[in-house]
């Protein structure tokens, strides 16, 4: 028998295979719960199985080589998922060359056209699944593969951001890039990193913590926190709608500035687009 230790009380917590009906496999012994032999015994062989299947998981099925434990190869695709190596996916899909950009996403042009023939134009490691696409202006932007695609529509505007070639991707909408701008839910992450790196409380060289308290009358307040040498202190900077968009406007000309290996008079690439904290 084996033992673990719980409360006071029974608890029966565990079922047979169908769910049908509970399993009282614990038994209380007076100082610890105990369970069967034979349970921890499946357990056991159910773990074992489990590495098993992960491992198979990882290997290439192109050339069997082996992937990392985490941010493996693993990809979806229109028949399933399969797991590819960088130089194997490079070596069966194309490259996405920008053949659709300015193209609509409704248009039959792209409807024509599968995503998954093409790598994954912001990993460039996986096939991707799906064409990325502008939701403001309905550009096609790139063929992007599962993770990627998910990282560009749920993970927080301000990671995305900092992730590399993530800025130029959203400008391949040509909407974006010529009106110099960003999907709106990007506006705030640019000024946040812009206030991080700017503001300072007195004579504290540490970057303060920025949120967003209110947005009214078209005003954005944020709250910025600096817990430096000195107290915790707090202030508040209020930011018009006008400053939003020549901030924004600001950072997409140091993106595509730096993309090219020169910068914009008086901007600094550091400032603009990346931060050395994560939030």
């Amino acid at each position: 028998m084996g033992g673990v230790c719980c409360g006071q009380q029974p608890v029966p917590v565990l079922a047979e295979p169908g769910w049908h009906r509970p399993l009282d496999l614990l038994t209380w012994s007076g100082k610890k719960w105990l369970l069967p032999r034979a349970y921890i015994e499946l357990l056991d062989r159910w773990e074992q199985q489990e590495d098993k299947l992960v491992a198979r998981a990882r290997l290439c099925s192109t050339c069997g080589a082996q992937g990392p434990y985490w941010g493996g190869w693993r990809t979806s695709t229109s028949k399933g998922y399969v797991t590819r190596c960088p130089p194997c996916s490079g070596a069966a899909f194309r490259a996405y060359t920008g053949h659709l950009h300015g193209i609509q996403y409704e248009s039959a042009r792209r409807r024509g056209t599968r995503a998954d023939d093409y790598l994954c134009r912001l990993c460039q490691k996986s096939q991707a699944s799906a064409w990325d696409h502008c939701h403001e202006h309905g550009h096609v932007r790139g063929p992007l593969c599962g993770s990627c695609n998910i990282r560009e529509g749920k993970a927080p505007p301000y990671h995305f951001l900092q992730f590399e070639g993530g800025a130029l991707h959203l400008l391949e909408c040509r909407g974006c890039l010529e009106q110099r701008t960003l999907p709106r839910r990007f506006h705030l992450s640019v000024v946040s990193t812009y206030l991080e790196q700017t503001e300072r409380h007195g004579r504290c060289s540490r970057q303060p913590y920025v949120r967003e308290l209110e947005h009214t009358h078209g005003v954005h307040r944020f709250q910025l926190e600096c817990s430096g040498w000195h107290a915790v202190s707090n202030w508040t900077r209020d930011v018009p709608a006008s400053e939003v968009t020549a901030l924004v406007r600001a950072f997409v000309d140091a993106a595509l500035a730096a993309q090219d290996g020169q910068l914009p008079p008086g901007t600094s690439t550091g400032a603009m687009t990346s931060t050395q904290r994560n939030r």
